[in-house]
């Protein structure tokens, strides 16, 4: 398995969702909060208000958004919701010993996929 540093490949990715559809899937995933957070908003209620399509984050944040949902989904799909939750909000040496939502909302993408893909690879070699 590969995670690039443009984003991992399957076949339901980011790209084919719609924003709020997007969103939804982050907060059932995380939670508002934590989305808000990677979202790079302070308000949990700005987010509800993606995810039924009242409003639109900004390019950045979809950014950031579209990056998470894809990282999570693919370690999701290979080790389990709980393992992608508990990675997301979990200190990682290999982040500098950040969250790696934190490093997605600082935008530091192909270090957040590097981490990603030695989770994967540590499970797989485990």
């Amino acid at each position: 398995m590969t995670i690039a540093p443009g984003g991992p490949r399957h076949r339901v990715g980011s790209v084919y969702l719609e924003t709020a559809q997007l969103v939804q899937e982050l907060c059932d995933l995380l939670g508002s909060k934590l989305v808000a957070s990677v979202a790079g908003v302070k308000d949990p209620g700005q987010v509800r208000k993606w995810a039924r399509g009242e409003l639109e984050p900004t390019q950045p944040a979809q950014q950031r958004l579209r990056f998470a949902y894809d990282i999570l989904h693919e370690i999701e799909a290979a080790e389990g919701r709980r393992v992608a939750q508990a990675w997301a909000i979990s200190v990682n040496p290999r982040l500098d010993y950040g969250t790696p939502l934190k490093a997605i909302r600082e935008e530091r993408f192909q270090e957040t996929a590097a981490a990603a893909k030695a989770l994967m690879e540590d499970a797989w070699d485990g």
